[in-house]
């Protein structure tokens, strides 16, 4: 009897998404007891959680729900819009609401921070085990969610205080996946696109994935032109671009269906998918009956549709940071690794980042070689493409391997099983179980290290690992609950900080910042970045012009290193040293030395 046609003998009870569930209720308890410390101290892992924990909280004490406008952040320029997405923050603020009656609200909140990441991981889980479920070996719906307990970068996204939106990329990205090998409907494209739809909302990085499946689904017609595949492929361009233009007006309103923005939905990215709905569903109405014909007009639909967003919005062509002011690229753009090449990161990482999406599309590929008819290919063939592009992307942009990694795992699963097979069949039982122990490698962590240690020996590149600015860096040295409260006692003030501490210092207390590390604010970044690094007399235009009142550094952080490190006699490098310039005078807090604070001085009065 061939494997692929046997089933467990494990009862009724025990199915599929039942041990996906047992398995991740095993990874969340190993996640807790890893992370109990922090969790408990809330030390955030990244600044984008902090500045999550802002909104949200500024949602709930009644801020417009329309209105992503951080107020805070560069006051004097009236604030800063943030391009994120108010679905993140729906479960967030509901978690908080409902909680609030009974606990208090910061206790509410490190609860809702600590649990939500993981409740959502369980539903990964469950997604996992439900797309793959239909593939040509079944027993990939039970390995798995096993592979994905060891992909170390997609369940560094759902670690408790991990709040921002990148586990939600992660999520969607696997829902669109699964409605991909649903049987062929109407109904399967179009929640495919609805999930596709959400993922721009969430991140406009998402319209590399959301493209990818569409070119699927849209080769899928061209190749066999059947009704069913005509059905998918309208009912995923409905779900997309329906799907973007509802959510838009649900979550930034009427602004949000006009404003162009290049990184986050807008105007100009609806037009394009309006655009390539409805010439798609004008291409389908036609049923042209020659294949060229149907691959001509879907390229012209492209086409038009991607020189409509051009056409709109010109900018959005060079990217959402083409903007950015060169000072702002060398201090803080290229030091922020999960948005760089894999490279930038060194040996290490390049060796963690590859080996899994090249496992898995090894793994793949063969199994689309031995499937045994032609709905299991296509199956296959479909993770393929995906699984290619997502590595690729992940080869450029850091952030992306999330994604390359979770479309590996039904490639990997299968090699796995092929070496346990294989071991089961050998009699000699020493030699059963050293075949069977190498299945372990088709782990994707354990894939890695097999791969890292190597290399490791022979070449000195692959030993090395940047890890760039840390914000671990910034709380363990500074924001210790003595320091916050000495600086929360403070009247409020506008504080000129270096650009790694302004999201803490808002989550933290009541003040307002120049900057934080967040590109729409870039005027203020670049004044903030001069600041520092310039002449301290040239500083003092920059932040009085600012209307700061404060200046507080973090001495251990990074990012001030940097700063310091830029000019030797500039501002960064005196507060180190211990001689402020004179419009500025030390404002002992009564803590430990991480943390300078000095008050501006005021300008003496005119006559």
């Amino acid at each position: 009897m061939n494997a692929d046609d046997r089933r467990p003998r494990f009862g009724n009870w025990l199915t599929p998404v039942r041990f996906a569930l047992l398995l991740w209720a095993l990874a969340h308890a190993m996640i807790f007891a890893n992370h109990w410390p922090e969790t408990t101290a809330l030390l955030l892992g990244d600044t984008d959680d902090a500045m999550r924990m802002v909104q949200v909280r500024d949602l709930i004490a009644g801020q417009n729900w329309w209105d992503l406008t951080q107020y805070r952040i560069n006051p004097a320029g009236g604030g800063v819009l943030m391009h994120w997405s108010r679905i993140v923050d729906i479960p967030l603020a509901g978690g908080i609401l409902l909680l609030r009656p009974l606990i208090d609200q910061p206790l509410a909140e490190q609860v809702v921070m600590a649990l939500w990441p993981p409740l959502l991981l369980s539903t990964l889980f469950v997604a996992v085990s439900l797309g793959f479920r239909g593939l040509s070996d079944w027993r990939i719906a039970w390995a798995a969610p096993l592979y994905l307990i060891f992909c170390i970068y997609i369940i560094a996204q759902f670690r408790p205080l991990r709040i921002d939106h990148h586990s939600w990329q992660i999520l969607l990205a696997m829902l669109i996946l699964w409605h991909a090998l649903r049987p062929v409907s109407r109904g399967a494209g179009l929640f495919g696109g609805l999930f596709a739809a959400m993922l721009l909302a969430v991140s406009i990085e998402g319209g590399v994935f959301a493209g990818c499946f569409a070119a699927i689904v849209a080769l899928r017609w061209a190749l066999g032109g059947g009704a069913a595949e005509r059905a998918r492929l309208t009912g995923y361009m409905t779900g997309l671009a329906g799907g973007a233009v509802l959510l838009q007006f649900a979550t930034r309103g009427p602004a949000g269906l006009v404003g162009r923005w290049c990184d986050s939905l807008s105007a100009p990215y609806l037009v394009a998918l309006v655009v390539a709905a409805a010439g798609t569903a004008g291409v389908v109405a036609l049923r042209p009956e020659r294949r060229i014909v149907r691959f001509l007009l879907l390229g012209a639909v492209a086409a038009l549709a991607a020189a409509a967003l051009v056409g709109t919005a010109p900018e959005c062509a060079r990217g959402p940071f083409a903007t950015l002011d060169p000072i702002v690229v060398q201090y803080w753009y290229r030091t922020v690794l999960e948005g760089q090449p894999v490279w930038a990161s060194g040996g290490q990482s390049i060796v963690f980042v590859v080996v899994p999406s090249l496992l898995g599309l090894v793994g793949t590929l063969l199994a689309w070689r031995s499937a045994r008819t032609a709905a299991e290919r296509r199956d296959w063939i479909t993770i393929a493409i995906a699984l290619t592009a997502a590595a690729l992307l992940s080869l450029l942009v850091l952030r992306s391997v999330s994604t390359a990694h979770l479309f590996a795992l039904p490639g990997c699963a299968w090699i796995g099983l092929r070496i346990w097979d294989r071991a089961r069949a050998l009699r000699a039982m020493p030699l059963r179980l050293a075949a069977s122990a190498l299945a372990i490698f088709s782990l994707p962590l354990f894939a890695s290290m097999a791969v890292a240690v190597p290399l490791a020996i022979a070449f000195p590149f692959f030993r090395s690992t940047d890890q760039g600015v840390t914000f671990d860096s910034v709380e363990g040295a500074c924001l210790d609950p003595a320091n916050i409260a000495a600086l929360d006692r403070l009247d409020p003030a506008v504080i000129l900080a270096p650009i790694d501490l302004g999201a803490p210092l808002l989550f933290w207390t009541h003040h307002s910042v120049v900057a934080t590390p967040h590109h729409r604010n870039r005027e203020a970044m670049a004044d903030t970045i001069r600041a520092f690094v310039g002449d301290p007399d040239a500083a003092e235009t920059l932040v009085r012009r600012q209307r700061a009142t404060l200046v507080v550094v973090c001495r251990g952080a990074n990012d001030f290193g940097l700063y310091r490190r830029g000019r030797r006699d500039g501002l960064a490098a005196q507060l180190a040293a211990g001689r402020p310039p004179a419009w500025l005078e030390p404002l002992p807090i009564g803590t430990g030395t991480g943390l300078g604070v000095w008050r501006v001085r005021a300008l003496p009065r005119q006559p």
